[in-house]
């Protein structure tokens, strides 16, 4: 308690130290809006076939009853190159807005046919709020980083980037069979493990931790190449413990055939910490 009130304290001071009439130099205080871009309800952001994609993305602000900009002009960058950043929408004054987003305009913004997106090209959006003065708040700078802050970025709910990924077509038969488990971090090795498809988007993985006993599932969302794993106790026993169980997301790559997932590992004891591992042939 002592040294949180010597923290309020010393805050207090430094604010009794700050005021701008005891330093002319220290600049005036701007309010600025904070953006709120995400994709538009039931929108996926995948790019399978880029001539054929639509989707949505909403532009809107996250405090709707603070100030307002004069505008937002909605901003898209190709593969991570931030000094090549293109206007998508511009002049958006009604908050929110929906903006349509097809692969034939991605195409055009950059000056390219719609056939030049390839899978692995990816499409950042963001929004540069231009302030009621004129002045403009770029969500963009030459190292992609936004400029609210980590605060920001942390807020229930919020949203500053929308990301659309051109990837190839996916056949969930392809992933079946024999693949190998790489976990360096949990299991510290890698192994072969068994998948099967269970119904239209269940995988069941068998063979897990190198026990042929140990199985369990997941489910994908072929819309957003996305992983779930609902808790699900794998082994009763586990060297000791008990009712070894895992839970976690992931994404799915058709290019390559593979399900890239963060596992987390518990017992009844407690928890073994989040694993990343990928699954590939």
């Amino acid at each position: 308690m002592k040294k949180i009130l010597s923290i309020i304290l010393l805050l207090g001071i430094a604010t009794l130290s700050c005021r701008k009439e005891d330093n002319p130099k220290l600049p005036d205080i701007v309010s600025v809006p904070v953006p709120q871009v995400k994709l538009g309800e039931g929108a996926s952001a995948i790019i399978e076939e880029p001539a054929e994609f639509a989707s949505k993305v909403d532009v809107g602000l996250y405090f709707p009853d603070k100030e307002k900009p004069k505008k937002i002009d909605l901003m898209v960058a190709r593969n991570g190159d931030y000094n090549n950043v293109k206007v998508f929408q511009a002049d958006i004054t009604a908050f929110p807005t929906s903006v349509d987003v097809t692969g034939a305009k991605l195409a055009q913004v950059f000056g390219i046919d719609v056939s030049s997106i390839v899978p692995g090209d990816f499409f950042e959006m963001r929004a540069n709020v231009v302030l009621t003065n004129g002045t403009v708040v770029p969500g963009f700078n030459s190292n992609g980083i936004e400029p609210y802050g980590g605060d920001v970025q942390n807020f229930p709910g919020s949203s500053l980037t929308v990301t659309f990924n051109a990837v190839c077509p996916l056949n969930l038969d392809a992933f079946s069979g024999s693949v190998t488990v790489d976990d360096p971090s949990f299991w510290e090795g890698s192994y072969p493990v068994t998948i099967t498809l269970e119904g239209e988007n269940t995988f069941r993985i068998t063979g897990w931790v190198e026990d042929p006993t140990a199985t369990f599932t997941m489910t994908v969302d072929p819309v957003n190449r996305t992983i779930n794993i609902p808790k699900q106790t794998v082994l009763a026993d586990f060297f000791g413990y008990h009712n070894y169980s895992v839970e976690g997301t992931g994404t799915l790559d058709a290019c390559s055939t593979s399900i890239t997932i963060n596992v987390s590992n518990t017992v009844d004891e407690g928890s073994f910490g989040i694993a990343k591992i990928v699954i590939s042939k």
